[in-house]
């Protein structure tokens, strides 16, 4: 049975609900009460609460407060109580995340039974854990009317039903009317409806069959069923079936027709959404992206109401991947959980710490008076990253680069905030490790050249665009020419000539490397033999490697078939990596190195120095040279 808390600071109305929902449910449900938001929080926290009742007048607070408040504890449907009906607190609820809006007045066991049923057999919490209802964003925008389809035979019931619609939506109804089974069925395919009003009796068949056939055919409707005589097995039925609401024909006023309608809509779409998504991050327990956009939907909506600002931080975290591969994934999960749990530790209650996959986490700080105020928050949260960390007897340490956005200053919507944030945070991984940057305009301009590169490199691959630079190696004390290293460039039909420090991070991020690479070592070799050909037999060539080519099992047989088809001595071919590929699974490295040694090509450490790595390092990894 459920277990139903019920806030109300006046005894009395606590005690008629209470009996209701014996009446209702039966006497074995568990009821717990409350006066105060205070006792009501504690109860939410400590017990397994299934679904609240909410009045909305707690003492000197209010039900709304209670559910902005409670949304940090639990995630439970919440049914708010008034005296009377009021139609603007009909939709500050919902706005609010309320599962459902009930007046006291005539309150009967029988209608909070169905009530409580329909929130918890629908939703079991979904409605207001997935995205506290928003009738801005779910109903259409604009004030528009939802696109209704009623389904009844019965010409007087279509004109009683338009008469109560045109009472809440006037001249604004779109209103279509079916009476006929297959075009009933046909229109509900098309999905042009927000929801679908279907009475019971439909000629030989019921409404309750049109209803399961709908959805067994992939309906994405949400489905009110309209009966003439109210009737618990029907009730229970038309639920069973997939119904969102059961109406009594003879009950029914404009501004329960219209609760309905919202609720019911709100309901379906939160289903759907949990259909699709799985709530949090299975690693850590974070939000994850789909939360994350639900969170700033209502925190943007909120600000632009109040006035206030809303900071979007994205942290990308520094050398996590080295922690990966030297100390194993086990090892970077557990770095990845600890992280998280500092993150959510410095932020207030009322902020969101998400995590989007890889080593990348969202902070969202909402209802900023000063935005920025950001950047000192930016700041406590690198000091929290960068405090050591103990992995299997290892103290490891990481820091992390930061990019901040602020609405309404940075951005207008969500998509443009989260555009400008990772705008920021390339700006920032781009500069020194750790770095915090708030965004600009032209980091938008950089961010949207990385991105049009990012498009246009597989066609660059197809349309041969790379070509090679020579730079000449000298002997220092003759200055003789001994050589030369491959650099490569990129001719973009558009943007020109192109440095590799703008594109290889994209290519290795694409997987894209490994062809380009290979047309590198092919074209270079190539060039080799042409100078040898024509007597500079002492010239060698220095090619550089990426980290994801030292681990293709197919680089050394490469090597070996150039060298052998051109003709070249080993010796003259060099290979360079950077130190920091020595850590990046150091097995592989080894095997490699080996095989580079028995091929007779050079390998030689570049940039040694700045990373991890030392000259203990270099005795680990036999073969290579500074």
């Amino acid at each position: 049975m459920p277990r139903i808390l019920v806030i109300d600071d006046d005894e009395e109305d606590l005690a008629l609900l209470c009996e209701l929902l014996a009446a209702g449910l039966g006497p074995e449900t568990l009821v717990l009460t409350a006066t105060g938001v205070e006792e009501a929080l504690t109860l939410l926290a400590r017990e397994s609460i299934d679904l609240c009742l909410v009045d909305w007048r707690i003492g000197r607070s209010s039900g709304l407060a209670f559910l902005e408040q409670a949304r940090t504890v639990r995630r439970v449907p919440m049914v708010l109580l008034t005296g009377a009906g009021d139609p603007s607190v009909d939709h500050a609820a919902q706005d609010a995340g309320a599962a459902y809006y009930l007046e006291k007045a005539g309150l009967t066991a029988e209608r909070l039974e169905r009530v409580v049923r329909y929130c918890l057999g629908h939703a079991r919490g979904t409605a207001a854990s997935v995205t506290g209802p928003c009738a801005e964003r779910d109903l259409p925008p604009g004030g528009e009317c939802p696109r209704i389809l009623l389904i009844d035979d019965d010409e007087d019931d279509y004109l009683l039903t338009r008469e109560l619609l045109g009472e809440i939506f006037g001249g604004r109804l779109r209103l279509d009317w079916e009476r006929n089974w297959d075009a009933a069925l046909a229109a509900i395919r098309e999905g042009r409806h927000d929801v679908c009003l279907v009475d019971y009796r439909l000629g030989e068949r019921t409404g309750l069959e049109l209803v399961r056939e709908a959805v067994e055919r992939g309906g994405s409707t949400p489905f009110i069923v309209l009966t003439g005589q109210g009737s618990r097995e029907i009730d229970l039925e038309a639920m069973r079936a997939g119904a969102m609401d059961y109406l009594v024909k003879g009950e029914i006023t404009a501004p329960l027709l219209d609760r309905s309608i919202r609720y019911s809509i709100e309901r379906h779409r939160a289903e759907r959404r949990l259909a699709e998504i799985a709530q949090l991050d299975q690693l850590t327990g974070l939000p994850n992206r789909y939360l994350l956009q639900d969170f700033l939907t209502r925190s943007l909506a909120r600000a632009a109401r109040f006035g206030h600002c809303v900071a979007l931080l994205l942290v990308d975290l520094d050398r996590f991947k080295p922690v990966n591969d030297i100390y194993g994934h086990n090892a970077g999960d557990r770095l990845l959980q600890l992280i998280a749990g500092r993150l959510r530790s410095v932020v207030r209650a009322s902020d969101l710490v998400a995590r989007l996959g890889g080593d990348e986490f969202t902070v969202v700080l909402t209802d900023l008076d000063d935005p920025d105020a950001a950047v000192g928050q930016a700041e406590r949260l690198l000091e929290a990253i960068r405090r050591p960390v103990e992995l299997g007897g290892y103290e490891v340490e990481v820091g992390a680069s930061i990019g901040i956005a602020v609405y309404p200053r940075d951005a207008t919507g969500i998509e443009e905030l989260l555009s400008s944030a990772d705008a920021a945070m390339y700006t920032a991984k781009a500069g020194k490790v750790g770095g915090i940057y708030r965004y600009t305009g032209e980091m938008r301009q950089k961010q949207a050249r990385r991105q049009a590169l990012e498009r246009s490199l597989r066609q660059a691959v197809a349309d041969n665009e790379f070509c090679l630079f020579y730079q000449p190696q000298l002997e220092v004390r003759s200055s003789r020419l001994i050589g030369f290293e491959a650099l490569i460039r990129w001719r973009h039909p558009e943007l020109g000539l192109i440095a590799p420090g703008e594109f290889i991070h994209l290519t290795e991020e694409t997987g894209l490397i490994v062809p380009i690479g290979e047309w590198v070592l092919v074209t270079a070799c190539a060039q080799l033999a042409a100078w040898h050909r024509v007597g500079h037999r002492e010239l060698s060539l220095a090619v550089n490697l990426s980290p994801r080519q030292m681990h293709e099992a197919g680089l050394a047989p490469l090597l070996a078939r150039l060298l052998d088809q051109h003709g070249l001595p080993p010796g003259l071919l060099e290979l360079e990596i950077t130190e920091s590929h020595l850590l990046q699974k150091p097995g592989e490295v080894r095997r490699m190195l080996a095989a580079f040694s028995q091929i007779g090509v050079r390998v030689s450490l570049d940039d040694f120095g700045t990373g991890f790595s030392s000259l203990n390092h270099l005795r680990a990894f036999p073969g290579a040279s500074l």
